[in-house]
């Protein structure tokens, strides 16, 4: 199955083909083709192996709504900004057809999590994402007063502007610009990051995989508030609802080329400086334990660390 990103890839209004993008789906329907593979489109009602996206990160997460549903693995070509989830460039897109149909990638599993709003009239409504569900309000001149618990046991209450509770994926989106940790995939563990928050103990919360976190909306201004899953779809969240979210029982499948580590990753497409790190593994292996120390900076004497020392002083803790 074959999906492109789109000039406004959300639900409204009615988007249109980017070109870019467009040009490089009319190169991967070829490719396919010339490998004796038909294309399909997201309508296809038919058995379906696979889904290849073009497109950016918000392409990706609407693609993996299709994917999840059929239990299909997905691999994105980015030919948008980020592209965090993509694992390809348009310049690959040959190469990435040829081994898909090899069969020469390998299936990475990623936690999604399950969303329920209990309303105060007993209604119940549910949905799902890949990244996070983020509680946001209507009114942007009041703050939401909200009470979280995790397990049943009840741990702050606090006026925000929201609340994010992300999977490890989710954990360089919109959780990270919020000042979340960046969890690694592979790690089992959900993500709390409360946003604008007034009140001390409102740093961000690592939980374990099964636990349950719960906020009840104890107060909201005009609007009331709702809760966005993967900011594409949304559940209204009124005042005396409770929200739970936990690790749902079927994940997504990603499709994935290389054992490239998270961390080559996560420089690439933050576009990291890394000019301190050691420049080559062939110097790596020539230099000893001991000359490898003599190449590391050493803050606490030279530049602005020492100059930070001698003006604010040792606050005598350890990082």
């Amino acid at each position: 199955m074959l999906l492109q990103r789109e000039l406004n890839d959300k639900p409204v209004p009615v988007p249109r083909p980017s070109a870019p993008t467009a040009s490089a789906v009319a190169r991967a329907s070829a490719a396919l083709r010339a490998h004796g593979v038909e294309p399909v489109g997201p309508d296809c009602t038919d058995h379906v192996d696979l889904v290849l996206v073009l497109g950016g990160d918000g392409t990706i997460l609407r693609a993996f709504e299709i994917a999840r549903e059929r239990d299909i693995p997905l691999v994105g070509i980015n030919t948008g900004h980020v592209g965090f989830l993509a694992e390809a460039d348009p310049d690959g897109i040959e190469q990435v057809v040829a081994d898909l149909v090899a069969g020469r990638y390998t299936v990475e599993t990623r936690t999604t999590l399950n969303v329920e709003v209990i309303c105060p009239d007993g209604t119940v409504t549910r949905d799902w994402a890949l990244n996070e569900a983020a509680l946001e309000k209507r009114d942007r001149a009041r703050m939401i007063e909200v009470a979280i618990g995790v397990d049943g046991q009840a741990v702050s209450s606090f006026g925000c502007d929201g609340l994010i509770m992300s999977t490890p994926t989710g954990s360089t989106a919109y959780a990270f610009s919020c000042g979340g940790p960046v969890i690694w995939p592979e790690v089992e563990a959900l993500l709390l990051v409360p946003v604008a928050a007034h009140a001390l103990f409102t740093r961000p919360l690592v939980l374990g995989p099964n636990s349950c976190m719960e906020v009840v909306i104890q107060r909201v201004g005009f609007g009331g508030a709702e809760i966005w899953c993967d900011g594409r779809r949304s559940l209204d969240v009124p005042v005396g609802a409770r929200i739970r979210v936990t690790r749902a029982e079927r994940p997504v499948r990603l499709a994935r080329f290389n054992e490239a580590p998270f961390a080559s990753r996560l420089v690439r497409k933050f576009d990291l400086p890394v000019e301190g790190w050691r420049a080559s593994s062939s110097a790596d292996e020539a230099h000893s334990p001991e000359e490898d120390a003599l190449h590391q900076p050493n803050l606490s004497t030279s530049g602005k660390g020492a100059e930070g020392e001698r003006r604010w002083g040792s606050s005598g803790g350890t990082a």
